[in-house]
């Protein structure tokens, strides 16, 4: 059920409800599977604010990366080690329109083990640091 349908079937419960109908009876001839206290905060909110009250506001889960994007992600970590997250971060922007916190990424890196690697300096640039 997408997005639209789930609006659709939250409306239509409301509304059977608002006939008389039991929350069960409601449920059952929108489509919906749903909890008793989950119907009449539906109920509510429809009475209250009409339609727009049934809007789930929620911009995803973003604790969960989805397996192609954590593939894709292990594909750019381990092909560029030293990647900032704050790089990284922006390249999900471009290619999926994916918005995660440098927190998140740092600690879904972590996990996967997936961590920077800072680049050495080389070997030139430490002994003009040493000698200068």
């Amino acid at each position: 059920m997408d997005k639209q349908e789930k609006q659709e079937a939250k409306k239509a419960l409301a509304e059977l409800m608002q006939a008389g109908y039991s929350w069960q009876e409601a449920s059952e001839k929108a489509g919906i599977e749903t909890t008793r206290p989950t119907a009449y905060s539906w109920w509510k909110k429809y009475r209250e604010q009409g339609e727009s009250g049934l809007q789930d506001g929620r911009q995803g889960h973003v604790a969960k990366l989805r397996e192609p994007i954590l593939r894709w992600l292990e594909m750019v970590c381990r092909q560029e080690p030293s990647l900032s997250s704050e790089k990284a971060q922006k390249m999900l922007q471009e290619q999926f329109g994916l918005v995660i916190s440098i927190t998140h990424l740092n600690r879904t890196r972590a996990a996967h083990g997936w961590t920077r690697k800072k680049k050495r300096p080389s070997a030139f640039k430490k002994e003009q640091e040493d000698c200068c």
